[in-house]
């Protein structure tokens, strides 16, 4: 699982920055809102890494049939969640 996760957080990383560096250089060079869009997607996909990371962990738990942690993983992403949407709410 920890070559799964470092393998997940390595590319998700390199792949947010450069998303987030595209739209950076564009917008230098040309603002306009597709350069915020790519910005916005880049940052986003930083936040999304904590996430798939979760995700990752509660499908190996329950593959390994590890109820215990598989429920807790879950736990933890459904206090995620109503976070999200507290915050989006607010």
């Amino acid at each position: 699982m920890h070559s799964r996760l470092a393998r997940l957080w390595r590319w998700g990383t390199a792949i947010a920055t450069a998303v987030t560096a595209f739209g950076m250089m564009a917008a230098f060079t040309a603002p306009n809102r597709w350069t915020a869009a790519a910005i916005t997607c880049g940052l986003l996909l930083f936040t999304a890494l904590p996430v798939a990371g979760l995700i990752l962990a509660v499908n190996h738990f329950a593959r390994r049939l590890d109820w215990v942690y598989a429920g807790m993983t879950v736990g933890v992403l459904v206090v995620v969640a109503v976070n999200v949407l507290a915050g989006s709410v607010l």
